[in-house]
């Protein structure tokens, strides 16, 4: 077992010990006091909110929550395309709109409140992970002119060919460590990686996991890539040879 996959299983795991946590004792003890603020609101609150429906309900979503992440957590380790991307988007809107919903049950003076309060979080966090999730699927562009190497986009840089110190390519991408700064999906690995040694550290534009990858050294900088057609990647590679 490769170690981002070892990683993925203790950080993952332990979210999911520690959701289904909460959701014990909230749905089974009962513990209402893991709510924000509810051991502060008034007794005839506290009361409100058990009879008219609002703490079931909560328990409800967090159930339902929790499975989908226990889906989303066995996707994640199968080689399905998007299977992954697919489950942890629907867990966040489940989780998110879910705590819209419940408001209904909120006590009336609150409800209008809490409705508005809630439904912007949930439409700003979907709308933030949507733009950086759109970003990072934004191609990138390659550039080999005017003495310099240039990767335009989101984690773009400019090397001067004078300072590049080697152009390979591989037959298969190295292991992969860890991300520490990226976007890791079934079919796009883009961003700043630790890798197995010598490379230790690196910058990915992968597209195709499968074709061959182009790896441009500087220095202790190394830049991999692999477009989804194998002859871009190689168009690429002679570019820089010439060069």
């Amino acid at each position: 077992m490769n170690p981002s996959k070892i990683i993925y299983i203790i950080t993952m795991g332990w979210t999911l010990i520690i959701f289904g946590g909460i959701t014990y004792l909230l749905t089974k003890k009962q513990e209402f006091i893991l709510i924000n603020g509810f051991d502060k609101r008034p007794e005839e609150e506290k009361q409100y909110l058990e009879e008219s429906g609002y703490l079931t309900a909560l328990g409800k979503v967090f159930k339902l929550s929790f499975w989908v992440f226990a889906v989303t957590f066995v996707l994640g380790l199968l080689p399905i395309p998007y299977a992954f991307e697919i489950s942890i988007s629907l867990f966040i809107v489940i989780l998110l709109f879910g705590l819209v919903w419940v408001q209904r049950f909120e006590v009336p003076h609150k409800r209008k409140k809490m409705t508005w309060i809630m439904s912007s979080i949930a439409v700003g966090t979907v709308a933030f992970i949507g733009g950086i999730s759109a970003l990072g699927y934004m191609d990138n562009g390659f550039i080999v002119e005017d003495g310099k190497f240039e990767i335009t986009g989101m984690y773009g840089v400019e090397w001067k060919l004078s300072d590049i110190d080697e152009v390979e390519m591989f037959d298969t991408l190295p292991e992969i460590i860890s991300k520490t700064d990226g976007f890791a999906t079934s079919n796009l690995l883009k961003g700043k990686f630790i890798l197995e040694k010598p490379y230790k550290k690196g910058r990915l534009f992968i597209q195709n996991r499968d074709a061959p990858i182009l790896c441009v050294t500087k220095g202790k900088d190394h830049i991999f890539i692999s477009r989804k057609d194998p002859e871009e990647t190689l168009q690429i590679y002679k570019k820089l040879q010439e060069k």
